[in-house]
């Protein structure tokens, strides 16, 4: 074979080489062509590129279609409920009262009539045209009788069972279509028809009701803007009752007879505490939960704090030991029931709070302190009992709290002064002993006792003994930490032996020396010298040599 010939064949080699390659080229393009994907050199990720704009058009188209579709509904709603109030009372105005009825009640009918229409291909439409027709009912219903000169329904009582059975029907629709708007719509009738009938027999029974209606839908439904808004609503509405109910024209102060509205203010705070029995396991709703309990202590509190100063200045120990008995028992059936260690420490806590309250009312300062301060030692064991480390931090800022009162507003007296000593030191010692128990992992919460129950102890011995006594006194105090150190083999009470005997030192030389007799600054000197080498001595042979500290 010639050479030409070799040449030849390499050549067609080639071509066919290129024809392959080409033909595999295309049948991966025309695969391309049929997911629909297109390649471009100066867009190396088309496909995402082409991902990501679609989806920001349809978000674009999302908004769009959000604001054109619901908002403008809404806008439309609202200005066809205004359109038909206001025409409804021109006809009033050109003195057809029984007319603008007439026209109230064939607009809602008409609207409802339009709202049906839209119900399967327009729904958020119909929802919202249904809601405005049914404001535009009550509204028409409750102008038979209320806020007009000429009242078409002279008979208030009336008025207020047709107004009534509206909400009845609202919350029924509510229920079986699982509407939290019609939900919401029938609390907040409710509520208003019991600000308008203006009787406490009737207003708070209906709040009341209100409550439970609003705690029963998020039980069934879950429905958390309903509750707390619900919830605000509510203790509103009673605010309206404590403070004559000015949206009648009454003139807004406390009013002068409580006709036992106190009791529905109870039923108010025990109703929405029952919703901490219905928290899910898994937690889901504890956030809203957390809300709400805390938003019923708060205003229940502070609605309770009213009616006492106004009607119970001086009988208020009953209620406030009912409100104890109530949460302390509560706290133990939340213990019992569920592992949420919040509510029942919650409890816990508003219960021995008010506690204080009737020990206050039936002692008296300054002797109450000394009580209180005990009664520390009582939610310590508590929080033991119930295995609840938050109950433990609370309480701690509870004591705080009322030891800088009992200090800055009070009388001193001796024994207060030692229980307000002896209570954090004790405290303390339980906590470490039993932090296992309640699972805490750092000694923040005991520190702060050990260093309440140290200044304590300094100040309790100051203002009780005489002042030739006060060096020597801490100096004893010292000796004595420093033995509970040694038996309990602790390092935290050698540090405030340490820091007593500074104090004693600094107080001998600063006070002492300029106001005692001889004899006793002697005393003083040579008991504190003592001690001082002691305590010296037992460092240099013993704490050194050691490896194992608590």
């Amino acid at each position: 074979m010639t050479q030409q010939d070799n040449k030849s064949i390499n050549l067609e080699d080639r071509i066919r080489s290129i024809e392959l390659r080409l033909s595999n080229v295309e049948s991966a393009l025309a695969l391309n062509d049929q997911v629909g994907l297109s390649y471009r050199p100066d867009e190396p990720h088309g496909v995402e590129s082409s991902s990501l704009a679609g989806k920001a058009r349809e978000d674009g188209k999302g908004f769009e279609s959000r604001i054109g579709g619901v908002g403008l509904a809404l806008l439309g709603n609202l200005v066809l409920l205004f359109a038909v109030i206001f025409f409804t009372e021109y006809v009033i105005l050109l003195g057809y009262r029984l007319l603008s009825v007439v026209v109230g009640v064939v607009s809602v009918g008409t609207i409802i009539l339009i709202s049906n229409y839209f119900k399967k291909s327009n729904p958020n439409l119909s929802i919202i045209l249904f809601t405005g027709g049914q404001v535009i009912l009550f509204y028409e219903v409750l102008r038979m009788h209320f806020f007009t000169a000429t009242p078409l329904i002279p008979n208030k009582s009336i008025v207020i069972v047709m107004l009534l059975l509206i909400v009845t029907i609202q919350i029924y629709l509510s229920v079986q279509k699982k509407s939290q708007i019609s939900g919401f719509l029938g609390i907040i009738f409710i509520l208003f028809t019991g600000i308008l009938s203006d009787t406490t027999h009737v207003m708070l029974p209906l709040v009341t009701i209100a409550a439970i209606g609003a705690s029963f839908l998020f039980y069934m439904y879950n429905w958390n803007y309903l509750l707390l808004v619900s919830v605000l609503l509510v203790y509103a509405a009673f605010f309206m009752w404590l403070f004559g109910n000015p949206i009648m024209n009454h003139p807004m102060e406390i009013i002068g007879e409580h006709n036992y509205g106190y009791i529905y203010l109870f039923a108010l705070g025990g109703c929405l505490s029952l919703l901490a029995l219905i928290r899910k396991h898994d937690g889901s709703i504890d956030d809203i939960l957390i809300g709400i309990i805390i938003l019923n202590g708060v205003f229940f509190s502070l609605f309770l704090s009213f009616i006492s100063t106004k009607f119970f200045r001086e009988s208020y120990v009953l209620p406030f030991s009912v409100i104890t008995v109530c949460c302390l028992s509560y706290s133990v059936i939340l213990k019992s029931l569920s592992d949420w260690k919040f509510a029942s420490a919650f409890y816990v806590l508003y219960g021995f709070l008010a506690m204080s309250i009737s020990l206050y009312g039936m002692i008296g300062i300054p002797i109450v302190y000394l009580l209180l301060s005990v009664q520390s030692l009582i939610v310590v064991a508590m929080a033991l009992w119930f295995k609840n480390r938050l109950i433990i931090v609370m309480n701690s800022v509870l004591f705080v709290a009322i030891l800088i009162i009992y200090l800055l507003s009070s009388k001193q007296v001796d024994g207060v002064d030692f229980s307000f000593a002896l209570v954090p030191l004790v405290s303390a010692r339980i906590i470490n002993w039993q932090k296992a128990r309640l699972n805490i992992k750092t000694d923040l919460i005991r520190n702060a006792y050990l260093i309440t129950g140290f200044f304590m102890v300094l100040y309790a011995l100051y203002r009780s003994l005489p002042s030739q006594f006060v060096t020597l006194s801490w100096t004893v105090a010292a000796l004595v930490y420093f033995l509970l150190s040694i038996l309990l083999n602790n390092k935290k009470y050698r540090y405030m032996a340490l820091g007593t005997m500074i104090s004693a030192a600094i107080y001998l030389f600063i006070v002492d020396l300029a106001r005692i007799d001889v004899v006793y600054r002697v005393l003083a000197f040579l008991f504190l010298a003592i001690v001082s080498i002691g305590i010296s001595i037992y460092y240099n042979t013993r704490i050194k040599g050691s490896a194992h500290e608590h």
